[in-house]
């Protein structure tokens, strides 16, 4: 179980449109290359015994689905997205049997009574994930904590860069509920989100639109950067207020 030692940060143009890394034998990372679209989303691909999980399609520049087809080989395609918003989802048009975009679409598929409370469950064979729902980046926003590699995938919600805040009360119930469900029992190893926007440097973000990322900061965080945004969330009280950490920068709009 590994990491590399740097992503596509965009300054190489003879790189791939996907950077694929196989975090274990059943758990695919791949980041969408910079130089297709800034945003450079990263997207998930988890092996089980009969299904695949793509999570997210990114922004749609480039062909996804033959990729994703070779490396899920004959398992049946789950394709979800942690949210609604398009490079998440620009790829859907190549995959007719993603799950929908809204709040109510996921609520839904998955199976939630009482949307956003509540943790269902998608099995892929022999590899079980839970599911949260997070909104607050977005309506339909969600998490999703795999059993095996004890990875919480946080998609807009938690990574190193701009945490866009649109609806400040849901943002701060909801990250508070995902650290109730960690503490619950979910021991977590590593958080990963959907992007990267800051340095190595701690605290520094890149400008908004930069395709090229000299000097990452790394993609994967320890569950206690999880803690520090759900502790500096409840101080901050009920006015949106930015907040600067060395991990990741809260920011409402």
């Amino acid at each position: 179980m590994s990491f590399p030692d740097r992503w596509d940060d965009g300054l190489d143009p003879s790189t791939p449109e996907h950077q694929v890394h196989w975090y274990d034998d059943r758990t695919a990372i791949i980041r969408q290359s910079l130089r297709t679209n800034f945003e450079g989303p990263f997207l998930y691909l988890l092996l089980g015994t009969t299904h695949a999980l793509l999570l997210d399609t990114g922004t749609g520049d480039v062909p996804l689905r033959p990729l994703v087809e070779r490396l899920a080989g004959v398992r049946e395609l789950v394709v979800a997205h942690t949210h609604g918003h398009g490079d998440h989802v620009g790829g859907d048009p190549e995959f007719p049997e993603a799950v929908g975009r809204s709040a109510e679409d996921v609520a839904r598929y998955f199976g939630f009574a009482d949307w956003p409370n509540g943790v269902r469950q998608l099995d892929l064979g022999g590899r079980v994930l839970d599911v949260v729902a997070i909104p607050g980046h977005h309506a339909s926003h969600l998490a999703l904590y795999d059993r095996d590699t004890r990875i919480l995938f946080t998609g807009d919600s938690l990574y190193p860069g701009r945490l866009y805040v649109f609806d400040w009360p849901a943002y701060r119930a909801s990250i508070a509920r995902l650290g109730e469900f960690v503490a619950g029992g979910k021991p977590v190893e590593w958080v990963l989100g959907a992007h990267i926007e800051m340095t190595a440097e701690p605290g520094k973000d890149y400008e908004m639109g930069a395709d090229q990322h000299p000097g990452e900061h790394v993609l994967q965080l320890r569950p206690a950067v999880l803690t520090e945004l759900i502790d500096v969330l409840a101080e901050a009280g009920a006015d949106p207020v930015r907040i600067e950490r060395d991990d990741f920068i809260v920011y409402p709009v």
